[in-house]
């Protein structure tokens, strides 16, 4: 059992009490929503924890994200809104993974994905400034060197990032070009796989090693089948997500959209996730009927989910999640 440093667990307050004011001067309201409820995230990459109600023999889920609660509560009160919550992923434990840990997620009616890098830039640089940090580090990621706080932040379309570290674009890609052209990008694919699983692997392999290593980075405009809640955009090459991930020195911080606010799509979305699950041999999961009553009232929404330990792992230089949480 690894116990964090008392200057850090002082440093953590401080970054939470940083970030509080941050969202408090610029309008928006805390709230605390349950950790456990009767859906959860049925996204097949995404394992909930669940558990039963005694006595009724319901399933309930711990939370994966406060998404759903979110945005229900958003549909009654349009005003922003920010969580500081304790989120749930049974997943094996890693420098940047643990079953158990703190999610920022936050919610600014009238705003789209820009609007939210916009306020993410601001939001990391001013913690970081609070913790006397000049310089952003961690060893979690072979070869990632420090970056100077005060760095632009660039934003890379996930198109320009596949065509300048994997030779090609897959927006609008049929399948069997996506496989040949992965093949030879040095991806070991498989033409059994899923688009979607070709897509993470040459993303794993050949895109992600090169992002936010010597800047920061958004990475944004994900292919349509890769949307999860984003809201779509057409263009002339294909249909695009205004979804959004920041990286810094190789870690992956966050995870951002121009919110779906149509409940025919999230509905089909659900669905094909249920598929998906179903193809990997996983529990498939319930509807959130809701949320989809909810979504057409959402209007225009932009929101993001940032992972404050993994920040605070930057601003610090520590290279281990558990260096910066308590796990007794």
């Amino acid at each position: 059992m690894l116990l964090p440093q008392w200057n850090t667990l002082q440093k953590r307050a401080k970054a939470l009490s940083t970030l509080r004011n941050f969202f408090n001067s610029r309008g928006y309201l805390e709230i605390e929503t349950r950790a456990m409820r009767a859906t959860t995230a049925t996204d097949p990459y995404i394992e909930s924890f669940n558990t039963k109600w005694c006595g009724h023999g319901d399933d309930y889920y711990l939370q994966t994200s406060p998404e759903y609660a979110h945005k229900i509560l958003l549909s009654e009160y349009r005003h922003p809104i920010y969580e500081v919550a304790r989120v749930f992923r049974n997943e094996i434990h890693g420098a940047l993974h643990r079953r158990e840990f703190t999610l920022v997620e936050w919610y600014h009616p009238d705003t789209d994905y820009n609007d939210m890098m916009d306020e993410t830039e601001a939001l990391v640089r001013h913690v970081a400034q609070s913790l006397e940090c000049i310089q952003f580090h961690s060893n979690a990621r072979e070869n990632a060197i420090p970056i100077d706080v005060n760095a632009p932040f660039e934003r890379l379309t996930l198109a320009q990032a596949f065509e300048r570290y994997a030779g090609f674009s897959p927006i609008g890609m049929n399948k069997p070009d996506l496989v040949k052209a992965a093949l030879q990008a040095g991806s070991r694919v498989s033409a059994d796989w899923s688009w979607n699983d070709i897509m993470n692997c040459v993303l794993v392999d050949r895109i992600e090693p090169h992002l936010g290593m010597d800047h920061p980075v958004f990475l944004c405009d994900y292919p349509a089948s890769m949307a999860s809640l984003a809201q779509l955009r057409h263009t002339p090459e294909g249909d695009v997500a205004e979804r959004f991930e920041l990286y810094i020195c190789g870690i992956e911080l966050c995870n951002g959209y121009s919110e779906l606010n149509d409940p025919v799509e999230l509905r089909a979305r659900f669905e094909e996730d249920n598929q998906e699950r179903l193809r990997l041999g996983l529990e498939t999961l319930p509807i959130d009927e809701e949320l989809l009553k909810a979504l057409p009232k959402l209007g225009k929404l932009g929101g993001n989910a940032l992972g404050f330990e993994r920040l605070l792992m930057l601003c610090l230089a520590l290279d281990d999640m558990a260096e910066v949480m308590i796990e007794v």
